[in-house]
C-alpha cells in the first residue's frame, strides 16, 4: 500500500474483496486457527469464517507471547472499508467496534474471546491427552494419527470441524445464509464504489506518509530484537 502502483491498486482491492466474498459467503463450514497475531486483514479473514480458535500465548524462545487480534487500520492512519467495519459491529455489538475501530484496537485472547471475536482459546500451545476421546470420535481414521501429533490450537480447529461436518449441510447452509446473505449482497452491490473509495483514499499523500512512518516504526523495531 506504500507508492502503490496505481494500475495494480484496483485489482489488489477487488482481489481482496473476493476473498471475503467467497470466505464469508462459502457453503463450506470455515474454521479460523489463530496461532499468531490477527490484524487487520487477518483479522477480517478469521470474522469471516464460521469459528475461530485462538492460541492463549505462551513463552516463545523465552520471550513471552501474547498474540493478538483487531482491525488497527487507524494506527497505520487509514481507515477500513466500510463492508469490513460493519462485519466487526456484527461479530462484537456497535459501541464497542465503534471504539476499537476509532482506536485501532488490537485485543488479547482473553479480551476477544469475552467480546465475541473468537469463539474459543486454547491455553496451551502442546497436545492435550483430554482432545484424544474427541479425535477419536470425530475424525476419519486416516487423519487420526495425523492429528495426534499435531498442536492443540489445530487438534480444536479440526475437532470443531469435524463438528460442523455432522450436521446435514443443507439446514447448515440455510442457516448460515440467513445471517448472512443480506450484509453479503449489500457490500456486492457497493463494489465499485468501495474500490473507487479505498483507492482515492490510500494515495492522498498524508495517508501515505502516515504508511511510510508506520513501515519505518515497524523496521526500526525489527531491528531492535
Amino acid at each position: 500500500l506504500v507508492a502503490p502502483d496505481p494500475d495494480r491498486l484496483p485489482q489488489f482491492w477487488k482481489s481482496l474483496q473476493q476473498v471475503y466474498i467467497d470466505l464469508y459467503g462459502s457453503r463450506l463450514a470455515t474454521v479460523a486457527c489463530l496461532h499468531g497475531h490477527a490484524p487487520a486483514a487477518g483479522c477480517f479473514i478469521a470474522m469471516a469464517c464460521d469459528y475461530r480458535v485462538m492460541y492463549a500465548g505462551g513463552t516463545v524462545n523465552g520471550r513471552k507471547h501474547v498474540p493478538q487480534i483487531g482491525l488497527n487500520e487507524t494506527q497505520l492512519g487509514i481507515a477500513a472499508p466500510p463492508w469490513m467495519g460493519q462485519l466487526l459491529v456484527r461479530t462484537i455489538g456497535f459501541r464497542r467496534a465503534e471504539l476499537a475501530l476509532a482506536m485501532g484496537t488490537l485485543f488479547p485472547p482473553h479480551t476477544a474471546l469475552e467480546i465475541g471475536l473468537v469463539d474459543e482459546i486454547v491455553p496451551s500451545d502442546t497436545v492435550e491427552s483430554s482432545n484424544d476421546d474427541a479425535l477419536q470420535a470425530l475424525l476419519p481414521d486416516k487423519m487420526k494419527d495425523q492429528m495426534m501429533q499435531q498442536n492443540a490450537v489445530l487438534q480444536q480447529s479440526y475437532i470443531q470441524a469435524a463438528r460442523f461436518a455432522k450436521v446435514p449441510p443443507q439446514a447448515r447452509v440455510a442457516s448460515k445464509m440467513l445471517t448472512r446473505s443480506e450484509h453479503l449482497e449489500d457490500m456486492i452491490a457497493k463494489r465499485e464504489h468501495d474500490t473507487d473509495h479505498f483507492c482515492g483514499f490510500i494515495t492522498q499523500e498524508e495517508v501515505q506518509c502516515n504508511l511510510r512512518e508506520y513501515v519505518q516504526k515497524l523496521k526500526t523495531k525489527s531491528k531492535q530484537k
